[in-house]
């Protein structure tokens, strides 16, 4: 059975999982990008990450469609498409072992006096505008779906997100907005977050599974939804 950790606890036992995911809208597309710019913690704003990262882009169109977005190996990824409601990217920075004096971005075979491995999964998804499908998972991997527009709400406003994997709801998984649990999602799959301010928002989960490949004990799945809301 799957085993859900609090956030907090998963971050920081695995340091790679909290650099933070975020896509940066410009006039002629989007950026994505990984660091601590937005985070609560420190670290260096913004960290480079491989050519091969990206595994998956996902376009919402205005229409309510879905369309798979090209994905060039190049860093930072970046896509000129402009007509996108969202887009959620889905990446991997691969395997990645603990031992007793350091951690590497490597699987745990042939390596010494291991402490933790894991298989690192990570996605983020943008709201930027409400259209038909935006209140549906974009994919089968682990996603954060707002059931109402959060575009509209404010700074005190409730906002009830549905956690899936498969676009099943995943009942206990840990939800953290702004890098501070809220708590775990009901039978539902749902949680009610309190918004507590305008601008950029960042909600989070992360989900482990038993790993049985040889290189990791255990896949790490973290799914960011980021929208912002105005002042």
């Amino acid at each position: 059975m799957p085993r859900f950790l609090p956030l907090l606890l998963l971050l920081s036992a695995m340091p790679v999982a909290a650099h933070d995911l975020w896509l940066e809208r410009q006039a002629d597309g989007v950026t994505l990008y990984q660091g601590h710019r937005h985070s609560a913690h420190d670290g260096v704003g913004i960290i480079v990450y491989g050519a091969n990262f990206v595994e998956e882009a996902t376009c919402l169109e205005t229409t309510g469609r879905n369309r798979p977005l090209p994905v060039a190996k190049v860093v930072p990824w970046r896509t000129a498409a402009t007509d996108c409601a969202a887009i959620r990217i889905a990446a991997s920075s691969g395997y990645w072992t603990k031992t007793t004096w350091e951690t590497k971005n490597v699987p745990k075979t042939g390596v010494q006096n291991v402490v933790r491995s894991w298989l690192s999964e990570e996605s983020v998804k943008r709201i930027d505008r409400w259209t038909p499908g935006a209140d549906q998972p974009l994919s089968t991997g682990v996603e954060i779906t707002p059931t109402v527009d959060p575009l509209a709400l404010k700074p005190g406003d409730k906002l009830i997100v549905l956690v899936t994997e498969n676009r099943q709801p995943k009942v206990g998984a840990p939800v953290a907005y702004d890098d501070d649990i809220r708590g775990v999602t009901g039978a539902d799959g749902r949680i009610a977050i309190r918004l507590r301010h305008d601008g950029i928002q960042f909600i989070k989960t992360s989900i482990e599974t038993p790993l049985a490949d040889g290189k990791a004990d255990l896949t790490v799945r973290s799914a960011t939804l980021q929208f912002e809301i105005a002042p």
